[in-house]
């Protein structure tokens, strides 16, 4: 994308992701005397006055990498309002086009799987977009695991033979850190083993997440609130929980991949929590720019509804839980 000065005026920008018949995402290297030089994006540039976001993508891409783009698919509208300045970056899937990409205005380019994406350090605006093709779509969350670690890892081998699971992580709020630490490593093991397609996360400290080697760590609401900075590398997903639109405030300026946004409806296990309701989680997923995954009373029936509402994905608990 064009390098932008600084302005309290969000710039509209555009930006293309060509995906080929292998189900395979082209991204672009910045130059190195650019803006965030050397970093990944996905190419495109600004929107002039009085221009069309089809038309700015189209003709950005001609100049960018040389294709003529055919019937650009939207796929989501960062509204960015941090650092270094605020964008409305309009995106569009591409799978139609004309010519052989060619670096004209970037070091290089690139053709690599979604699940490939996080590690290659990319601007922050374009850091939500890459979560939204790289993460999938369904997500469990296991419930607390017992004292019997064996019976617990069967019962997780059970619901992992879903194909349609996408991530999982280990949530055990009651466990003591020695044990955490075990069944964490035999959990990971485990899910590696027999779905090593899944995105593996954990709700623990991020240290833990690291030193095991998970995919990333899925934040608390209240480790959210007491952290000021990302606490891993941008190569590990990093999820938080929030309830509200200040939580989600929290999770943008933390630099936050993606956040359940919870309870969309009544659970058993939360049965006093007031729910945010269908209408209400509509209209906070649509004022974040981080993908949400809609938690609480919701499954995998729900998912399409999730998807109209501005939701990423569903994630759940009971929903997907086989004992």
């Amino acid at each position: 994308m064009t390098a932008v000065v600084r302005s309290s005026r969000a710039l509209a920008v555009v930006a293309g992701v060509l995906i080929d018949e292998a189900g395979q995402l082209l991204i672009a290297q910045r130059a190195a005397d650019a803006s965030d030089g050397g970093l990944w994006e996905f190419p495109g540039g600004k929107i002039a006055v009085g221009e069309r976001a089809t038309e700015a993508l189209i003709r950005e891409l001609a100049e960018e990498i040389g294709v003529v783009v055919k019937h650009p698919e939207p796929l989501a509208v960062v509204r960015w309002r941090g650092p270094p300045r605020s964008l409305n970056l309009h995106t569009f899937i591409c799978r139609n086009w004309a010519r052989r990409p060619i670096a004209h205005e970037h070091q290089a380019l690139r053709w690599l799987s979604p699940a490939e994406l996080r590690h290659y350090p990319m601007p922050a605006p374009d850091r939500p977009i890459r979560a939204r093709l790289a993460l999938p779509r369904e997500y469990l969350i296991t419930p607390e695991p017992d004292a019997d670690a064996d019976a617990f890892l069967s019962r997780l081998a059970r619901t992992l033979e879903n194909p349609r699971l996408g991530i999982v992580s280990l949530r055990a709020k009651a466990c003591a850190p020695p044990r955490l630490a075990e069944l964490a490593e035999s959990m990971l093991r485990q899910v590696r083993r027999q779905r090593p397609d899944l995105t593996v996360l954990i709700h623990a400290e991020p240290e833990l997440a690291m030193h095991l080697g998970f995919d990333g760590v899925h934040l608390s609401s209240l480790q959210l609130r007491n952290m000021s900075r990302r606490p891993v590398p941008e190569s590990l997903w990093l999820f938080a929980s929030c309830h509200n639109l200040t939580e989600l405030t929290a999770a943008e300026r933390l630099g936050a991949d993606a956040v359940s946004l919870s309870p969309v409806q009544h659970t058993a296990s939360h049965p006093l929590a007031s729910s945010l309701g269908w209408s209400d989680f509509a209209a906070a997923a649509r004022r974040t720019w981080l993908p949400c995954f809609a938690l609480g009373g919701v499954g995998p029936a729900d998912l399409e509804r999730a998807l109209s509402g501005g939701a990423h994905g569903v994630a759940g608990i009971r929903a997907y839980w086989r004992s």
